[in-house]
């Protein structure tokens, strides 16, 4: 059922009422035995060693982009530890409200380039790709995408294109559009399968990751050719993609099977399947590389997991209504969540695993984007037409 009926899906889709009988049952047992790990989220030892990911032979050799130095960008945009010469910010536990800018129809999803100096936003109401300054709000540059409404936004490591995801409300239409950032001019469409949502480049931009709303796989995209590399069977509905900061997996979460797959990246093949909360959609990598944060859309709560043993460390219940994105503050302190539902942002404590904030941010909030410094933070606020902009140090 459709909270929302809109091409843009900002207020996401429900499950199927089968599929949600079952995950509430998997979800209460899951969050009652994992708040018991909470305790372990400090102190649990890093991801296995190793180096860069092997690249699937049929990939071509020849990048578009430079070699990434840390993990790629998500649905969220923060970066990797050593992705530039100063140390980040210390983060507040409650951030600073400031100015709600209009910048569009229905913002939907924002990613913040590596460099810190504009932003991404993906309107679908406009049909277009915005881009945004991220200390003011200010719209510097409007993109067309006619191909259908574009939905996510990803970037390259060096932050030299921009992957859209687009298509409408019936899975009909359905592309990747690249632009290219340089000129602010989309360069090419690629036909795809049915609703790519939260794509990711690997870890040396060679190859771009696409989940899909109404499907159950991804596809593994050469972004030289626009090849398929390689096609990879996942429980249904895969949204969005971390990598590990060894660069060797990739961890899927599955909305519609409350689970996240674990991918080995040199051979592109499911490790393992790990049981979280109640329709899981968005993750991301801490900076440190220790801890994967999920948040369930269903379950209004955040799941920590341990990449090294690849199990549940922590809950953190209560986040907020219908929360659809998850970010790392850059030092590892706090985590914000995005909640849809009741048009807050959430700061997380990830010592403490308490709420420490909710900040009324706008109509429908679907994404919230930090600064590399972690100075800054940019919300989408999908029913409104504003990004907000907060004051992460502040508090």
């Amino acid at each position: 059922m459709d909270l929302h009926p809109t091409p843009a899906h900002g207020r996401h889709r429900r499950r199927r009422t089968r599929r949600l009988t079952i995950a509430i049952g998997l979800g209460l047992v899951l969050v009652a035995g994992a708040v018991v790990g909470g305790l372990l989220w400090l102190g649990r030892s890093p991801t296995p060693d190793g180096g860069a990911a092997a690249v699937d032979a049929a990939a071509s050799t020849g990048p578009d982009e430079a070699a990434h130095a840390g993990h790629a960008e998500a649905e969220s945009s923060a970066p990797a530890p050593s992705s530039g010469p100063a140390a980040p910010v210390a983060s507040g536990a409650t951030p600073g409200l400031g100015a709600a800018v209009p910048v569009g129809s229905a913002p939907h999803h924002a990613a913040i380039a590596p460099d810190g100096r504009s932003a991404y936003v993906a309107d679908s109401a406009l049909g277009a790709l915005l881009r945004v300054d991220p200390a003011s709000g200010a719209v510097t540059a409007t993109i067309p995408i006619p191909e259908a409404p574009p939905q996510m936004v990803t970037l390259a490591p060096d932050g030299g294109r921009a992957y859209v995801s687009a298509y409408d409300e019936e899975f009909g239409t359905n592309y990747v559009v690249v632009v290219d950032t340089a000129i602010d001019r989309a360069i090419s469409a690629v036909p795809v399968g049915r609703g790519p949502y939260a794509m990711s480049t690997g870890p040396d931009g060679r190859l771009l990751y696409v989940p899909y709303y109404d499907e159950d796989h991804l596809d593994v995209l050469d972004t030289s050719s626009w090849a398929l590399v390689h096609r990879i069977d996942v429980a249904p509905s895969p949204h969005w993609i971390a990598f590990t900061a060894d660069r060797r997996f990739a961890y899927v979460t599955n909305h519609f099977s409350d689970v996240v797959t674990v991918l080995e990246l040199a051979g592109h093949r499911v490790v393992t399947t790990i049981p979280v909360g109640d329709g899981p959609h968005s993750i991301e990598t801490s900076p440190d590389g220790t801890r994967m944060a999920v948040v369930n859309y269903i379950g209004d709560d955040v799941t920590l997991i341990d990449p090294a043993t690849n199990t549940v460390v922590g809950t953190v219940p209560d986040v907020g209504a219908g929360p659809q994105d998850v970010t790392w503050a850059p030092d590892g302190r706090h985590l914000y969540t995005a909640n849809v539902d009741d048009g807050t942002v959430a700061v997380v404590d990830v010592q403490t695993g308490t709420v420490t904030a909710r900040i009324a941010t706008g109509d429908s909030p679907t994404s919230v984007s930090v600064t590399p410094d972690g100075r800054g933070l940019l919300v989408t606020n999908f029913g409104d037409g504003t990004v907000r902009l907060l004051d992460a140090v502040a508090g």
